[in-house]
């Protein structure tokens, strides 16, 4: 090779060399200065109901969903969705998890709530169970006898809603309101003769009774709506978290339908049940992110009930629609929407 040869050969090493030496600083050095960190994750309160109703919240906080999105979540836990939505309504905490009855009960007497999604519907998650040593082998056994309940709950809408399709009438018994637990024990101990049970309740009360136990249900009267809810003007500030928070939420609903059965373990764990007793019940649940039509007329025919019942100082049904917050799940999964306006 000459040195001519040589000199066009190496020309374009030596340029890429220089390209290199006096380039790359530069990209380092604006890599360094421009790239900004990023921003910690924002912290949110929830308020859950430690019931399998929630397990989509449940799941998400245990997987990490919600820090994965940018949200440092605080747990709150709750025996039912009613005290969760009171933590909400108190100030201590920025969503809750609530069935629609009691959510629906708070806007009624005025409270400014919105619902963000529904997280789980059931046809079966309210049973009766009754003492047969208190002769009780019928639902029209039940007049004249105590039934423990938690009233203000989709419990009590439950309830009645059982009486009245067996003709039964509320003044025929006696309603004690009593937290789950306490029902539970005051009907292994005789003090009352029945009570409004969720499925978790009713496999523990069959381990401490036996045969005496007695389970009426009925999966035609009743479907309940399980929510996310904030109070309107934490979400009218806040839009991007409640985004974040439906993210998580919308992982977890792929988690459960992908590994049901790690996600009951990691429910179980997160309520402190039995796993075997939590797979017992599982498939009463219907764990989606959504915002139904079907949703939107529960919460109006349970508005009548509570009216028509004196639960509540409110004789008009209210706008739900307009409390809504579509814009969340609008953004995240917008398929979810299906909701006539």
């Amino acid at each position: 090779m000459n040195i001519s040869m040589y000199r066009r050969s190496t020309r374009p090493f030596l340029i890429s060399i220089v390209f290199a030496a006096v380039i790359c600083p530069l990209l380092l050095a604006c890599d360094s200065t421009d790239k900004k960190p990023s921003a910690p994750p924002e912290k949110i309160t929830i308020a859950y109901s430690a019931t399998p109703d929630a397990g989509l919240a449940e799941v998400a906080q245990m997987k990490g969903y919600y820090l994965q999105e940018g949200l440092d979540a605080v747990a709150k836990k709750y025996p039912l969705g009613k005290f969760a939505l009171q933590s909400v309504l108190d100030g201590t905490a920025d969503f809750a998890t609530v069935a629609e009855t009691p959510f629906a009960l708070a806007v009624m007497n005025g409270q400014k709530l919105s619902i963000i999604a529904t997280i789980q519907t059931s046809k079966g998650n309210h049973v009766l169970i009754a003492d047969k040593d208190k002769g009780i082998l019928s639902p029209e056994d039940l007049i004249g006898k105590k039934i423990a309940a938690t009233l203000g709950t989709s419990g009590e809408y439950f309830l009645d809603a059982f009486l009245v399709s067996r003709g039964i009438s509320r003044k025929g018994i006696t309603i004690v309101d009593l937290k789950p637990d306490e029902s539970r024990d005051k009907l292994i101990s005789g003090a009352v003769d029945a009570i409004l049970a969720l499925p978790s309740v009713v496999v523990q009360v069959q381990g401490k009774m036996g045969d005496r136990a007695i389970i009426f249900d009925d999966k035609d009267i009743f479907t309940q709506f399980f929510i996310i809810a904030a109070k309107q003007d934490f979400i009218q500030k806040n839009p991007d978290k409640v985004r974040k928070l439906l993210r998580a939420l919308v992982r977890a609903e792929e988690f459960i339908k992908q590994k049901p059965a790690e996600a009951q373990k990691i429910v179980a764990e997160f309520i402190g049940q039995d796993e075997a007793s939590l797979g017992k019940i599982w498939a009463v649940n219907d764990f989606n992110v959504t915002l139904s039509q079907s949703m939107l007329l529960a919460l109006e025919d349970l508005s009548r009930w509570a009216i028509r019942n004196r639960h509540t100082k409110a004789r008009a049904v209210p706008d739900y629609l307009s409390i809504i917050y579509f814009d969340g799940l609008k953004s995240v999964k917008p398929e979810a929407v299906r909701i006539l306006r």
